[in-house]
């Protein structure tokens, strides 16, 4: 495999494209009345997500008399998923799955694999049925794979900072299964914590499987055998200010447990996050800093770097909300998804009366058209117009 592109290339963000945002993402910053509309300088689709979606439509070219399935959502946003339901590419798992049909499979049948990646097991079971497989598969997500096999072949246990249950962590954790190594998920500082006062000697084992997810742990994995040497990747849609701290933690637990001097035996760290989600991390802390009141993340409720998108703002004691689109936004309400809990939200007063700044960011699988949508309706219930200044 080739380099990883760091940029998208020029003719990305085709799909779902808005003038308005291209203009916002170029500008910074505009006024509309009492309001400053600041819009950080990477934001939405990804290279990754125009990648897999121009697959889509060159499969859907390519095979114009075949079946055509989706494994998954292709990526985690509900208008793109419906759109490509909506041009008659059907779903073998998820919500909007058509029941059964992963059992009838034939020879006949296309399947396009998600930018996520899938289980070792699902590919299997594809290649059993005779289909034709597209892979979507991000090269970024690619690189944590083969970082875990590496692992494996040296004898360390993969600890990922992830979310049990996500399609990119599943796919991962399936990957280590196969290939006969362990695996332990770690989804936070907390879990972070647990494990490494485990590694320390500070905790027993049933301690740290209390302090865990269900499901962290590969099945069979015995903690006083099989993490004593670990190496660390993480999900490429996390934090990654958070990446870094869990590593921190892990390897300062070693240090107090083996002393510095054992951590070249013990101890790995490679930074899996991917260029984008740190990129648009970044870019939405300058708009923290540049000064907001308000903190608009535009995404897919299930999309975990839209989700910590969100919690910059929270980091900086910013009012932060995760919406889904402008059906989100009523003049003294906004439904939105709770950081903490996961559950939709309601809450009122959340827009600012009077003068007020509001930074607006958008997940790497949120189409430019919806964010541009959240932007007039926010204008729109302020009561006030949005006027663009000239291009020069």
């Amino acid at each position: 495999m080739g380099a990883i592109p760091e940029e998208p290339p020029a003719e990305g963000r085709l799909s779902y494209r808005s003038a308005l945002v291209d203009r916002l993402r170029h500008l910074g910053e505009v006024r509309a009345g009492r309001l400053r509309l600041r819009m950080p300088r990477h934001f939405g689709f990804c290279w990754g997500v125009d990648r897999a979606l121009a697959m889509v439509e060159e499969a859907r070219a390519a095979y114009p008399d075949r079946p055509l399935w989706l494994l998954n959502s292709i990526i985690h946003n509900p208008r793109v998923n419906r759109d490509l339901l909506e041009a008659g590419i059907g779903f073998l798992k998820g919500p909007l799955a058509e029941e059964g049909a992963l059992d009838r499979l034939g020879p006949e049948d296309v399947v396009i694999v998600p930018a996520f990646s899938a289980e070792v097991e699902e590919m299997r079971l594809l290649e059993q049925a005779g289909v034709t497989v597209v892979d979507t598969t991000c090269p970024w997500v690619i690189k944590p794979h083969k970082r875990t096999l590496k692992f494996i072949r040296e004898g360390f246990t993969t600890v990922i900072h992830g979310t049990v249950g996500h399609d990119e962590t599943r796919a991962t954790c399936s990957l280590v299964r196969d290939a006969g190594g362990h695996y332990a998920v770690v989804h936070d500082l907390d879990e972070a914590s647990w494990l490494g006062r485990f590694l320390a000697g500070e905790i027993a084992a049933a301690e740290l499987r209390a302090g865990l997810h269900p499901g962290a742990l590969s099945p069979g994995l015995d903690p006083e055998r099989d993490l004593r040497r670990i190496g660390i990747i993480n999900q490429t849609t996390m934090l990654a200010s958070e990446s870094r701290q869990v590593a921190r933690i892990l390897r300062g637990a070693l240090v107090r447990r083996h002393g510095e001097e054992a951590l070249e035996h013990c101890f790995r760290d490679f930074d899996t996050i991917c260029n984008a989600t740190q990129e648009n991390q970044d870019a939405a802390s300058a708009v923290m800093a540049a000064g907001v009141d308000l903190f608009l993340v535009v995404g897919g409720y299930d999309s975990s770097n839209t989700r910590n998108l969100a919690r910059v703002g929270d980091d900086a004691g910013v009012p932060s909300y995760h919406i889904e689109g402008p059906h989100c936004l009523e003049a003294g309400e906004i439904v939105h998804r709770d950081r903490i809990t996961g559950e939709l939200v309601r809450a009122r007063g959340w827009l600012p009366p009077g003068e007020a700044t509001v930074g607006f960011t958008a997940g790497a699988s949120t189409p430019d058209a919806v964010l541009e949508q959240v932007v007039e309706r926010v204008v729109e219930l302020a009561g006030e117009r949005l006027v663009l200044p000239e291009a020069v």
